[in-house]
C-alpha cells in the first residue's frame, strides 16, 4: 500500500501548511463587526456557528441584523461547542477533519489551533467530560478505518487516550447522566486521499454504542433493521429518551423516499419512526440534517427537501414547516431556531408563530444559542 501512505504523508504535509495559513487568515479577519443601525432586543437571539463566505469558512457569532465575522478556518467546521464557565468554544473539522480549534467567539479570537495526527481523522463531533478539563472527539484510524474515540486536553487540545468506538464512522456523540458515552457510529468510511467518497456503501454497519468512560468496554450496541441508513446526529429528552437522525443510503430513490428520518432510543429499544401513508413529503429524499429537542419534540432539519419536521418524544403527532435549505438546529431551554438558505426561524414556547430573521450567509452544519 506504499500509495496510500504516501498520500497521507502528502496530506500531513498540506495539513500544516494549511493550518499555517488558516491562523494567518484567523488574526487578520478577528473581529465581530456589527451593523451599528441594528436593533438590540433582550430577546434578540446570538448563535455560534459557521458559514461560508465565497471559498472561506468561517466561525463566530451570528446575530440578526448582523455581519457575522469571526476566525478564518482552514476547512469547512461541523460542530462548534461552547465551553461551561469562559466565554470560548470549540471548532470541529467536517469529516473527514483535519484540525481542532478552541477559540474566543466573543472577540473573534483564535486561543489554540491543534493539527490531528497523521494517521488520526476527526468525525465532526466532541462531547465536554464530566470532569471540566477534558473532551472525547470522534476519530478514524486512517490506517484500518477503525472508529475511535479520543479523550483531549481542553487547554492543549492533545490526546491523552483513545478507545474503539464500536464501530465505522463514529459521528455524534453525547454523554449520559450516568457518566457513560453513546455514540452514533454511521457506518460510513471516509478518508483523506478519497474526499467525501463513500468507501464502503453495500458494507455498511451503522450502530449506536454505549460505552464506558473509565476503561473505554463497549456495554451496549443497538442497530435498525434497515442496513442502509446511517445513525448520524443525537439529541436526549427531558424524559431521556434519545432522538437520532438518520441519512438513507439505498441505491433507489423509491427507497430512500421511503425512508424514515427519526429513530428513538426507548429503553433498549431502537425503533424508526416511520411515515405514514402520504406524510413524507414530496421532496424528502431520505436525507435528514441535524436534529434537536425543544418543547418536548423532536425536531428534525431536511436541507434537500427543505423543510422542518418534528414529532412528540413517544414519535407521534408529525408537524411540518418549509423552510429552504433547513439545516443547523439549536435549542436552549423554552426557545430554538434553524437556519436556512435566506432565512432563519426563532421558536419559543407557547408562542403560536416563529420570528423570522432574514439572512446573507446561511449557517454551515450545526449552531449553537448562546
Amino acid at each position: 500500500m506504499p500509495m496510500a501512505i504516501d498520500a497521507r504523508e502528502k496530506a500531513g504535509n498540506s495539513r500544516r501548511a494549511f493550518l499555517g495559513h488558516a491562523v494567518a487568515l484567523g488574526l487578520a479577519g478577528a473581529g465581530l463587526q456589527a451593523d451599528a443601525a441594528a436593533p438590540r432586543s433582550t430577546d434578540t437571539p446570538k448563535v455560534l456557528t459557521a458559514w461560508m463566505q465565497g471559498e472561506q469558512s468561517w466561525a463566530g457569532i451570528w446575530t440578526p441584523g448582523q455581519t457575522p465575522r469571526g476566525v478564518a478556518l482552514p476547512a469547512r467546521a461541523h460542530q462548534l461547542l461552547v465551553l461551561t464557565g469562559a466565554p470560548q468554544a470549540l471548532v470541529l473539522a467536517r469529516r473527514p477533519g483535519e484540525y481542532l480549534l478552541r477559540m474566543d467567539p466573543l472577540r473573534g479570537k483564535a486561543l489554540q489551533w491543534r493539527t490531528m495526527e497523521d494517521d488520526r481523522y476527526l468525525g465532526g463531533h466532541a462531547a465536554l467530560a464530566s470532569n471540566g478539563r477534558t473532551f472525547f472527539t470522534t476519530e478514524t484510524d486512517g490506517d484500518t478505518g477503525q472508529g475511535l474515540i479520543a479523550e483531549r486536553d481542553l487547554r492543549t487540545l492533545e490526546k491523552l487516550r483513545e478507545f474503539p468506538s464500536g464501530g465505522i464512522g463514529p459521528h455524534a456523540l453525547l454523554l449520559e447522566p450516568a457518566g457513560t458515552l453513546m455514540v452514533a457510529n454511521g457506518g460510513i468510511l471516509n478518508l483523506p486521499e478519497t474526499g467525501r467518497r463513500k468507501l464502503n456503501i453495500g458494507r455498511m454497519d451503522s450502530n449506536l454504542t454505549r460505552l464506558d468512560l473509565s476503561s473505554g468496554q463497549m456495554l451496549a450496541q443497538y442497530r435498525l433493521d434497515d442496513s442502509n441508513l446511517s445513525l448520524r446526529h443525537l439529541a436526549f429528552a427531558p424524559d431521556g429518551t434519545l432522538g437520532i437522525a438518520l441519512q438513507a443510503e439505498h441505491p433507489q430513490p423509491q427507497d430512500r423516499q421511503a425512508a424514515p428520518a427519526l429513530a428513538l432510543l426507548l429503553g433498549n429499544s431502537l425503533l424508526a419512526v416511520g411515515w405514514a401513508p402520504g406524510q413524507a413529503p414530496a421532496t424528502w429524499d431520505g436525507y435528514a440534517g441535524d436534529v434537536c429537542c425543544a418543547d418536548n419534540r423532536f425536531w428534525v432539519s431536511a436541507p434537500h427537501a427543505g423543510w422542518l419536521a418534528s414529532w412528540s418524544v413517544e414519535g407521534e403527532g408529525l408537524q411540518t414547516q418549509a423552510l429552504a435549505g433547513a439545516g443547523a438546529l439549536a435549542a436552549s431551554g423554552e426557545r430554538w431556531m434553524v437556519g436556512g438558505d435566506t432565512a432563519a426561524l426563532h421558536y419559543r414556547s407557547h408562542v403560536p408563530q416563529p420570528q423570522r430573521y432574514g439572512m446573507s450567509l446561511p449557517w454551515d452544519n450545526h449552531a449553537t444559542l448562546i
